[in-house]
């Protein structure tokens, strides 16, 4: 990162020496060649954005994939990602695991032109020229036993519970395999089965394995022997594209919905296997990518869009092709050693490296533009106001709350302190070994003093929580926002707890009890 922070600085008085010859020599404007520069705080189409412009018709940038820590099973910012592959610039890449279990991804990866895992909704892929495409697109494979093809394999490093599940890990998984019982995995190194097993393990970094579930384990011993030459191939099926045109991309990521294709928009979730309104209907946060018709590709996010709006903001910025990657609270843009914008870490991302002969010394734009408030990725209005509570008929009590999209929210150690002598009492402490906020029914509450305070009235900007949760030990997902390093949550949700909600429109009162 000090590397990082030294070249900005480097690149910064190599411009300034250079304007100032440019302005000896020639008293006319001169405008210098812009590889890449990145845009804060633009407004496009109505729609508030950061986003980074590259000129992929730059022999010497490069796209890269790039999987946090070096593996499919872990997380990290995307600005630690970025500086790690050393990237002048990244964004967020496909969707993962967030909430549950691993973190694996659940999106098309591709990288040095090999693929690494598969999924549903549209995919960017980057050709070794830098030509950039999106479509909506499919793969299926083929597993060959001495040259006849014996095994058609599901999907690729991407675990499975399902019985009958048959699966290709390659050494990019960067983690053990776990084997369920009853199941059997084919080790593959140098072309040949080195080894049949029916444990944990770890691919062969020379080859690849085959992991068949309990339901289809049978196969191994009739159709794999030690010694026997394995190899897989793999298909791909498009519906905009040519498939050929996929032959020679080297570095894909797959996401969606997307925006536009070929210059049509296509923003239409539902065609692309998304349900949640999130996704298709509601004004959320997204990351984007696309390109021009002349090869300029923009990465960025946005805060709050609908698909539509997304896409008209696309076009409006010139893109011909274009698609919405992971969204929400996993939103991340690094450029130059900086975090731009910042969600929760994630799994993988996008990155773009220069060549060392690559000529920067004009591509710090980004110094010019005038940088208004930071832009807050997934920011919503929050009105403050309070709410009377009471419980179990007792005198009602006045707490915080925030309005938050037509829902109300409330400091969850205020409603700890307020149940804490009843029925429903519940402790609020925090998980080590996890990360996690963790509570639990019928544990006393250890107050703190700053419960029930009330703050200035008003609208302000917050910011989802990315907090893990455990309720009585078990990871929980709920819409959480942190206020003044505060958690807040709807009301409702603390029926999780056994707390039963209602409401008394004569009074104005909301009641809480114990659930029946």
């Amino acid at each position: 990162m000090k590397f990082l922070r030294e070249k900005a600085i480097a690149r910064s008085l190599s411009l300034l020496l250079l304007f100032v010859f440019i302005a000896v020599l020639n008293p006319e404007p001169v405008l210098a060649a812009v590889p890449y520069e990145l845009l804060q705080n633009q407004t496009v189409g109505g729609i508030k954005m950061n986003y980074v412009r590259i000129d992929m018709n730059q022999s010497a940038i490069h796209p890269v994939q790039i999987s946090a820590n070096g593996n499919m099973t872990s997380t990290a910012s995307v600005a630690d990602m970025a500086a790690e592959a050393g990237a002048f610039a990244a964004v967020n890449g496909t969707y993962f695991e967030a909430y549950n279990g691993v973190p694996i991804p659940w999106g098309t990866l591709i990288r040095d032109g090999k693929l690494l895992h598969t999924g549903g909704g549209a995919v960017v892929g980057f050709t070794e020229q830098g030509r950039l495409l999106v479509d909506r697109v499919s793969f299926s494979f083929s597993g060959y036993v001495n040259g006849l093809e014996r095994s058609i394999p599901w999907r690729i490093n991407h675990p499975s519970e399902e019985p009958d599940a048959i699966t290709i890990f390659t050494p990019e998984y960067g983690a053990a395999v776990s084997v369920a019982s009853g199941g059997k995995a084919v080790l593959v190194s140098g072309g040949a089965v080195t080894q049949i097993s029916d444990s944990d393990f770890w691919t062969p970094g020379d080859g690849f394995a085959i992991l068949y579930g309990p339901a289809t384990a049978y196969l191994v011993s009739e159709r794999f022997g030690i010694g026997a030459a394995v190899t897989y191939t793999s298909r791909i099926s498009t519906t905009f594209t040519d498939p050929k045109d996929w032959d020679g991309v080297k570095v894909a990521v797959g996401a969606g919905p997307s925006l536009i294709i070929n210059g049509q928009v296509t923003a239409d979730g539902a065609a692309e296997g998304f349900t949640e309104a999130k996704v298709n209907t509601n004004r959320s946060a997204h990351s984007f990518i696309g390109a021009t018709e002349d090869g300029q590709v923009v990465v960025g996010n946005m805060p709050a869009a609908t698909l539509a709006e997304a896409a008209a903001a696309c076009q409006e910025l010139g893109l011909v092709n274009a698609m919405c990657l992971d969204g929400g609270g996993s939103v991340g843009l690094a450029f130059e050693g900086k975090s731009i914008s910042a969600g929760r870490n994630v799994n993988n991302a996008l990155g773009f490296v220069a060549d060392a002969a690559l000529d920067v010394s004009a591509a710090d734009a980004s110094d010019a533009v005038p940088v208004e408030e930071p832009l807050a990725v997934n920011a919503v209005s929050a009105l403050a106001g309070s709410q009377k509570l009471s419980v179990a008929g007792a005198e009602a009590v006045t707490i915080q709350s925030y309005n938050i999209n037509g829902n109300n929210f409330f400091k969850l150690r205020d409603v700890a302190f307020i149940l804490k002598d009843t029925s429903c009492a519940f402790s609020v402490g925090w998980d080590e070994a996890t990360a996690a906020i963790s509570l639990r029914n019928g544990e006393t509450y250890q107050p703190t003093g700053a419960e029930l305070e009330q703050t200035t009235a008003g609208s302000r900007a917050v910011l989802p929580s990315t907090a893990n949760l455990l309720v009585n030990g078990e990871a929980k997902f709920f819409t959480v926002y942190n206020i003044d390093g505060n958690n807040y949550f709807k009301l409702r949700d603390f029926e999780m707890l056994g707390v039963n909600v209602g409401w008394d429109e004569a009074a104005g009162v909301i009641l809480l009890s114990q659930t029946v």
